[in-house]
């Protein structure tokens, strides 16, 4: 539920907890109606960047068994992950491309 979500993302800015979303990795999920609203298991970047939440793009699978037709390009992830959530704010897609990566490995606050 909704009111559910708001409270976990509100615990997890105030732990100062940032996301790095793996598309590819988690586009073959299913879908779970009691404890996600969306019709994949992809990150809800849509909701976390609206809650002040940091997410960076990554990927868990390069051509590996369970995937393997994923070549680890970025690009191709974080287009999955814009079309996926239908989130379209090219600022904030521009920084989880670049920026956020840094600050969620800890190289910059």
């Amino acid at each position: 539920p909704k009111e559910y979500r708001e409270m976990v993302y509100k615990k997890l800015k105030e732990a100062e907890v940032m996301m790095i979303g793996c598309p590819t990795a988690w586009i073959d999920q299913p879908r779970h109606e009691e404890n996600q609203p969306f019709h994949n298991a992809l990150t809800p970047v849509d909701e976390l960047v609206n809650h002040g939440i940091t997410v960076a793009i990554g990927s868990d699978n390069i051509a590996d068994y369970m995937l393997p037709f994923t070549d680890g390009d970025m690009w191709n992830e974080l287009k999955l992950m814009a079309i996926g959530n239908r989130f379209m704010d090219l600022d904030e897609l521009v920084k989880i491309a670049t920026v956020n990566g840094r600050k969620v490995l800890g190289f910059e606050k």
